[in-house]
């Protein structure tokens, strides 16, 4: 059954629908409910309508908040409409245009032949966008930025509900368009969405789009589930240092450390720098949005479901990215009002679509160490990376001496000990306890280098372990590809 071809209709008379209209306010936005049925065209770079895909074996669309919005699709090497999935051809699938990228041609062992189309949504191409104007902004409001860093693009601000008032410096000539508009929504927190029917962008507030009531139940349309709940990163105490090491005590009545316990009252500790921020206002403020996800358990849901908008009287079924909905699975105790962060739409085969709820799980690298991934973003007049990278040279743990306390550290059941240093007047002690694992932890990012040295002065006298017990350091190191290594140095 092709869902996307109805019968004799012929989707290529497009009437007064002016589907190739790009920009044009009067382009028909059909009911999304009915997005199986949508037609999918191929246009020229000039918009110009070439052909109408009838015969595709595959169309899965994956879209994911704040992130990708790409399509895959396939058809038979010898489809007439094949010669037309030209690279930078458009895609138009209902109010949605993308850009094809990528074209592969196959073979397989039956002798069938193949071709494979990769396509990303069109607002990609703003970041080969010709440089931004404006690149620095003082205590304004998100609106004003994006109206400059769309300013000279076909591209304007749609809906903007966050008005909260930060700093931002880009580095000028340097930061594209799209990068910007990813970057601001870091610093302000919230979710961007585009729409390429009207050229708009959208800037809400964090927690879903829309909430329309669907349910997704097992034995109605959900086929599988899978439950992750995970306090290994749980934090309930967080010390902010922004640049300079500022702190927040002239923005927080005078403690420099923020507390939420809306999940336990267990006090865990870990240090937040980020460099972009010397306002302790807005370091308050960002640091509060950063603990408010680490003092809850990580919750992520990936769901099996299908999409029943598409029958007769179940139009009010019709779920999209963003939405806020209800997850039930009565046997595994699953109760849940989430909304979804990403998925995989299966277009020819709507009950096949696969939902990531709640959150694609960040972890608390992700929450604490991602100003090192904003590329050329600076805000609150931070330094350069380059400056950051020279202070790291000869160590890259921060505070590695005890001098500022646990700044920096995940401490669990360590002491400071004030009176014998090494290097410093002060170090780390612990006192064993038998069946208790006491660690001490900090995340680093070094620099791309072959070998790296471990060094430190441990005094280990009097030391006397259990049968299992194990004293040394152990590091887990990540890479950019493949898993996690971990290696364990014993130091007694």
């Amino acid at each position: 059954m092709k869902l996307n071809q109805l019968g004799h209709v012929r989707y290529n008379l497009l009437g007064e629908c002016r589907y190739n209209q790009f920009g044009d306010s009067s382009i028909v936005d059909p009911p999304y409910h009915q997005r199986a049925q949508w037609p999918i065209l191929i246009l020229d770079q000039q918009r110009n309508r070439l052909a109408v895909l009838e015969n595709l074996t595959e169309f899965v669309v994956t879209e994911e908040l704040n992130g990708e919005d790409t399509i895959d699709f396939s058809l038979p090497f010898h489809d007439s409409k094949r010669p037309f999935l030209e690279n930078e051809n458009l895609i138009q699938w209902g109010p949605r245009f993308y850009v094809i990228r990528r074209v592969h041609h196959s073979r397989g062992d039956a002798g069938e032949k193949m071709t494979d189309v990769y396509a990303e949504a069109i607002w990609y191409d703003l970041q080969y966008a010709d440089p931004m104007q404006k690149s620095k902004w003082s205590d304004v409001r998100p609106l004003q930025v994006m109206q400059d860093i769309l300013e000279g693009t076909p591209w304007r601000v749609g809906r903007c509900d966050i008005d909260t008032m930060r700093n931002l410096t880009l580095e000028e000539g340097l930061t594209n368009r799209l990068t910007a508009l990813r970057e601001m929504a870091d610093i302000w927190g919230g979710l961007i969405r585009f729409h390429s029917a009207t050229y708009t962008v959208d800037f809400v507030r964090d927690g879903g789009l829309r909430d329309p009531g669907i349910a997704i139940m097992y034995q109605k349309n959900m086929n599988e589930i899978e439950a992750d709940y995970d306090t290994a990163d749980l934090i309930t105490r967080l010390y902010p240092y922004g640049k300079g090491n500022v702190t927040i005590q002239e923005a927080n009545g005078g403690r420099p450390y923020l507390d939420n316990f809306q999940y336990t009252e267990q006090i865990r500790t870990r240090s937040f720098k980020d460099e972009r921020f010397t306002n302790p206002y807005h370091l308050k403020a960002k640091a509060e949005e950063v603990l408010q996800k680490l003092s809850r358990p990580r919750l992520s849901y990936r769901v099996r479901a299908i999409d029943l908008s598409m029958l007769s009287g179940l139009e009010h079924e019709a779920f999209r990215i963003g939405d806020r909905v209800r997850v039930f699975d009565e046997e595994l105790g699953i109760d849940v009002k989430t909304h979804i962060a990403r998925w995989q739409y299966d277009v020819l085969e709507p009950w096949n679509t696969e939902l990531e709820l709640e959150s694609t799980a960040p972890t608390l690298s992700d929450l604490l160490g991602n100003t090192t991934g904003t590329g050329y973003l600076e805000s609150e007049d931070s330094v350069e990376r380059t400056e950051m990278l020279e202070l790291m040279v000869f160590n890259y743990l921060l505070n590695s001496r005890a001098d500022d306390g646990f700044a920096y550290w995940v401490n669990n059941g360590w002491e400071i000990d004030s009176q014998q240093g090494y290097s410093g007047g002060a170090s780390f002690l612990c006192h064993g306890q038998l069946g208790v694992e006491k660690t001490l932890t900090q995340t680093v990012e070094p620099a791309h280098r072959d070998s790296y040295t471990v060094s430190m002065q441990v005094s280990t006298e009097d030391l006397s372990k259990g049968p299992n017990g194990k004293v040394g350091v152990e590091l887990v190191i990540h890479y950019d590809e493949g898993d996690p290594e971990t290696v364990f140095i014993p130091l007694g």
